[in-house]
């Protein structure tokens, strides 16, 4: 019979661990995730959120276990969503999900394995980690580890396997809103994760088992799917995040495109050999902020960012303003650009030196063309608010499912219209006094509306874009 550990948790009050768990946790690459946070630096708004990846490992692993407990799954694939929650997060770069959008901008795609181009670059490590690395393979068996990378990955077994691990309400989701908020201290991500809980099932679908609620637990899943867009509203897209999370990334890109540091290229260019897996495992938040912030650095443009970042002296909001308020010549051209998929960084670049100009124009300086970040961001709440890349929560038990935003009045009721896609622009200005900073922005805000329409036509606003 396993043994298990007992960790005092602050979100779940006590995390159960087992003995091969107990294991793994004790990896050094498992340690590592001590030294990444979760919410990057967030922190510098919300002072207590310095909660890590680790904690929220064991949190992932404990729900996972509470949901196949509830759900009555067999042993074996128990122990196996109960792994494959803990070691989820193990490829994780410096300020977590910051540092995904930097390996997708600099790795060449033809260096990425075959069929895997699309695939988040940090779960392609996690799988290396899982499979390859010498700690784990002493205590997980070969089959014991690709079943687990499997599960990560496309699933393994019955489709209620992988939507425990990842899907619309999936174990990571659940954990992070509780934990998020907890540390945070804030109140918009709470739930009634066992009232949620009760309200699974498992149904015979058309693939296999299948993970849906039952229909009198919408109730319970309207509250979740809302704590979810509290959270992006309110936390997520702190307008402090928001800027903090765009100058690491700014940092680093000109790290790599105008100050050439090699470490920053050997980090942010994935490239799937052995020696790339074993020099990522030793990036943290800390290396990366005392590397970059050192002296040798002095004078490049990444290191002036990160010495901003440490002493908060952080980047202001010169600009925001709805897309669908721009000049509707400029619209097309600004979803396009910001394409989350395909983002066109030459033309974010060229939007970002007219706006310089038209910034330094209003307030008499010479600011940095590069220091200025353009940033576009929807917050919505539609059903995308309750997807996980493309699955649906369904409701029932029929055979043929019925999805829950149609099940959901009071859903279908918010998200009506509720879709709006925002422009920001971020620059080190320093404001004289409030009053002036009022003016200031609006002089700003005619300059720049200028700029879009040098830029993309003459077109007058009207009505919502396409």
């Amino acid at each position: 019979m396993a043994r298990w550990l007992k960790v005092r948790d602050p979100v779940h009050n006590f995390v159960h661990l087992r003995d091969k768990e107990t294991k793994l946790i004790d990896t050094p690459v498992f340690q590592r995730l001590r030294g990444i946070r979760q919410l990057a630096m967030a922190n510098l708004v919300y002072p207590g959120a310095l909660h890590t990846r680790f904690d929220h490992s064991l949190g992932v692993c404990h729900v996972a276990g509470l949901m196949a407990d509830e759900l009555k799954i067999d042993p074996d694939d128990l122990d196996l969503v109960r792994l494959a929650a803990l070691l989820h997060d193990l490829g994780h770069g410096p300020f977590s999900h910051v540092s995904e959008n930097s390996l997708q901008r600099f790795t060449d795609p033809e260096k990425m394995p075959p069929g895997q181009k699309k695939e988040k670059i940090h779960e392609l490590i996690t799988a290396r980690v899982i499979l390859e690395n010498p700690d784990i393979q002493q205590i997980l068996a070969p089959l014991e580890r690709e079943k687990i990378t499997q599960l990560l990955a496309a699933g393994y077994g019955h489709p209620v396997l992988k939507s425990i691990v990842s899907g619309p309400l999936d174990a990571d989701k659940q954990d992070y809103l509780l934990r998020d908020s907890r540390f945070a201290g804030v109140t918009y991500g709470l739930y009634d994760i066992h009232q949620l809980h009760r309200s699974l099932k498992i149904v015979d679908g058309e693939g296999g088992m299948e993970l849906r609620i039952a229909a009198d637990g919408v109730a319970a899943v309207e509250q979740f799917v809302m704590a979810k867009y509290y959270m992006f509203a309110n936390v997520y897209r702190h307008k402090v995040r928001l800027i903090t999370d765009q100058m690491v990334t700014r940092a680093i890109a000109l790290g790599i495109e105008a100050d050439q540091i090699d470490d920053l290229n050997e980090l942010y260019r994935y490239n799937g050999s052995d020696d790339y897996i074993r020099n990522y495992m030793r990036w943290d938040d800390a290396r990366f902020m005392l590397e970059l912030g050192d002296q040798k650095y002095d004078g490049k443009l990444c290191h002036d960012l990160v010495r901003r970042l440490r002493e908060r002296r952080l980047f202001k909001r010169v600009f925001r303003e709805q897309v669908r308020q721009l000049p509707e010549s400029a619209r097309e051209p600004l979803l396009k650009m910001f394409d989350p998929k395909a983002p066109d960084h030459a033309a974010i670049h060229t939007l970002e030196e007219q706006i310089a100009e038209a910034v330094n124009e209003v307030v008499g300086g010479d600011i940095q063309p590069r220091f200025f970040i353009a940033h576009s961001y929807t917050v919505k709440l539609d059903s995308h608010s309750a997807k996980n890349d493309g699955a649906n929560i369904l409701v029932g038990s029929r055979p043929t499912a019925r999805e829950f935003e149609t099940e959901s009045s009071l859903f279908q009721a918010l998200s009506k219209g509720f879709n709006e896609r925002f422009l920001e622009v971020y620059a080190p200005v320093t404001w004289p006094d409030p009053v002036k900073k009022k003016t200031l922005r609006g002089q700003i805000d005619t300059k720049v509306q200028e700029k879009l329409l040098k830029l993309y036509g003459t077109v007058v606003p009207e009505g919502d874009p396409q």
